[in-house]
C-alpha cells in the first residue's frame, strides 16, 4: 500500500511538473509574440531596420519615456515598449487617427499598458512638455511636409538631456528615392533647434543610417 501512495504522489509530481512547463512554454512564447510583425511588410522592413539593434543605437533604454513620431500602426511602438518595460512609457505620434486606433488595439491586445497614443499634426506633434528622454523617428522623416516646424515644436518635449533619434534611408545615388542626404539632415535639424551629435553607419549595407541629435548647451 505504502508503495502504491509513493508511486501515485510521484504520478502527480510528474503531472504537476509537465503542466507547469508548458504553461511556462506558453507563457514565454506569448511574450516573443507581443513584438511579432503583423504582416510580410513589418517582416521585411523589421530585417532591414532589426528592432534589437536599432534601439541599443539609439539608446532606449528600461524605464525611458520615449516617443515615435510617425508611429503608424505600431511596428515599432510594441518593440519600444516591451524595451522600456513597465516602468518607461511610450507615446505613440501620428497625423493617422485609424492607424493609431489600430495601433491602441495592437497594444491592448498584446498586453502593454505602457503606451499612450497622440494624434499630432503636420506641424505639431502636440507632445507633453518636458517628459522625453528620447523622440524617435523610423522610416517616416521624408514624409514630413514641414520637418523643421515639426521638430522645432517637437523640441520642448525633451528633457534638458534628452536625445533625438533618426533612422532614415539612405539617399540613392543622384539624389533619388526616398532617403534623406546627410547634409539635408544636418541643416533641417539644426533650424529646428538640435545638434548633430554622429551619424551611425553600422547599417549602411541596409541602406539605413541613424542620426542622433541633442539640445544645445543652454
Amino acid at each position: 500500500m505504502r508503495l502504491c501512495h509513493m508511486n501515485a504522489k510521484k504520478m502527480i509530481l510528474t503531472v504537476l511538473v509537465s503542466a507547469s512547463l508548458v504553461a511556462g512554454t506558453s507563457l514565454a512564447q506569448g511574450e516573443q509574440n507581443r513584438t511579432a510583425p503583423e504582416n510580410e511588410n513589418e517582416a521585411r522592413l523589421n530585417k532591414l531596420q532589426p528592432p534589437d539593434k536599432v534601439m541599443a543605437i539609439i539608446g532606449a533604454a528600461e524605464g525611458m519615456t520615449i516617443a515615435e513620431i510617425g508611429a503608424g500602426r505600431g511596428r515599432y511602438i510594441v518593440h519600444l515598449a516591451e524595451r522600456v518595460g513597465s516602468k518607461g512609457k511610450v507615446y505613440a505620434e501620428d497625423i493617422d487617427a485609424a492607424a493609431l486606433q489600430h495601433l491602441a488595439e495592437r497594444c491592448r491586445r498584446v498586453g502593454f499598458a505602457n503606451v499612450e497614443t497622440i494624434v499630432g499634426d503636420q506641424s505639431n506633434p502636440k507632445l507633453p512638455d518636458g517628459r522625453m528622454d528620447l523622440i524617435f523617428i523610423i522610416s517616416s522623416y521624408h514624409h514630413f511636409s514641414d520637418p523643421v516646424a515639426l521638430m522645432r515644436n517637437a523640441r520642448p518635449a525633451l528633457k534638458l538631456t534628452g536625445r533625438l533619434a533618426i533612422a532614415e534611408w539612405k539617399p540613392e545615388e543622384g539624389g533619388g528615392g526616398e532617403g534623406t542626404t546627410p547634409a539635408k539632415m544636418k541643416t533641417q535639424m539644426e533650424s529646428a533647434g538640435f545638434v548633430l551629435e554622429r551619424i551611425d553607419k553600422s547599417l549602411e549595407g541596409n541602406e539605413l543610417y541613424i542620426y542622433l541629435f541633442r539640445l544645445p548647451p543652454t
